[in-house]
């Protein structure tokens, strides 16, 4: 299905050496997706290692997010409970891509962020943290009802039948 588009590009975030952009943010009738790149220079600044949960295969720190909906409700980044108990909300990441090193230690990440089922009405925020790259409490505020409205726009690849 080809989403309906919301937003993006647009940044999230910024310090001296990390941005965090959403590429999009797409609304389909289950759910919203959220494209994300972050990128960083230079070695990272916290070297007492990353917080559990919050690194990859790889076992390097990434970049962590967490959508609050318009009744208070956080969604966390890889908490799919929400979804095992049939009460919630779930943000999963369903694409995923890194790179790092080179001659300024750099590091790059895409993923693509799966919300589902679609945020009620209201105002969302997308929250992104990076604190072993020095990024905290990035704020991307996004409007449910124009969430809602772009879900209607989506359309099927293919036609019916």
């Amino acid at each position: 299905m080809i989403g309906g588009h919301v937003e993006g590009p647009v940044v999230i975030g910024r310090s001296d050496g990390v941005v965090v952009v959403a590429r999009q943010v797409l609304a389909h009738p289950g759910g919203l997706e959220i494209d994300v790149e972050a990128h960083a220079r230079g070695s990272s600044p916290d070297p007492g290692g990353p917080p559990p949960g919050s690194v990859d295969f790889t076992g390097r720190a990434q970049p962590r997010f967490r959508l609050r909906l318009a009744d208070g409700t956080e969604v966390v980044q890889d908490d799919e409970a929400g979804l095992r108990d049939g009460r919630g909300h779930a943000m999963i990441v369903s694409g995923y891509e890194a790179a790092w090193g080179g001659p300024q230690d750099g590091e790059d990440v895409r993923l693509t962020l799966w919300i589902s089922p679609l945020p009620p009405p209201g105002p969302l925020a997308l929250s992104c943290a990076w604190p072993e790259r020095g990024l905290r409490d990035a704020v991307l505020p996004l409007d449910g009802a124009a969430v809602r409205a772009a879900a209607l726009r989506a359309r099927p690849f293919w036609p019916e039948g």
